[in-house]
């Protein structure tokens, strides 16, 4: 009887283990991935600015993103 309460104890603490494996490691990608999360607001936030403006200056349906010409890093260097 002892024996199966050590087993069912120790099943026990495996899974609380588990979880808090889990419970870590979605924490890491949360804190590794938060500055692209921030920056990808940030260019949103932007993005949204730059939207108004282009409107206020009379430019109804122009989304500057894929009207503008394509620039390849080589054609820079």
């Amino acid at each position: 009887m002892d024996e199966r309460l050590e087993l069912d104890a120790l099943l026990d603490e495996i899974k609380n283990t588990e979880q808090q494996l889990i419970n870590l490691r979605k924490e890491y990608r949360e804190r590794k991935t938060a500055g692209l999360r921030d920056a990808i607001t940030a260019r949103n936030e932007a993005d949204k600015a730059i939207q108004e403006e282009l409107k206020s200056l009379g430019y109804r349906n122009y989304n500057y993103r894929y009207n503008l010409p394509v620039i390849n890093w080589r054609d820079i260097a």
